[in-house]
């Protein structure tokens, strides 16, 4: 798989779980990243939402998804700032729906850090 296919499935997995907002985009938006290099994540949106009373508004299944996806980028803040490590990857693959549990598959198959 090349970056392109890495992009595009990235793309659909932050869209699929509602993630946009926790994204930040070189080019303005999700939509016109052309590559995973001009998207990273947005940690002083996810800090401020932890800190709020209500804490993340999301799905079990999503914050797993989010820590993922933060991880890629920078492993230690996913660490910081969801308070567990990623070590228990059966258990984060049982709390996703058949959707993201397919979808984390192709992330990881695309992932274009194994070259």
């Amino acid at each position: 798989m090349d970056d392109h296919a890495f992009t595009t499935i990235l793309k659909d997995v932050i869209r699929y779980n509602q993630l946009e907002r926790y994204f930040i985009s070189n080019t303005g938006s999700l939509e016109t990243a052309a590559s995973h290099y001009d998207l990273m994540p947005n940690v002083d949106a996810i800090r401020q939402d932890l800190a709020d009373i209500g804490g993340l508004k999301l799905s079990h299944a999503q914050r797993r998804m989010l820590m993922i996806l933060v991880a890629l980028w920078q492993g230690q803040i996913a660490d910081e700032l969801f308070g567990e490590g990623l070590g228990s990857i059966p258990r984060i693959i049982q709390s996703m729906d058949r959707n993201n549990r397919e979808m984390l598959g192709d992330l990881i198959l695309a992932y274009p850090g194994w070259c």
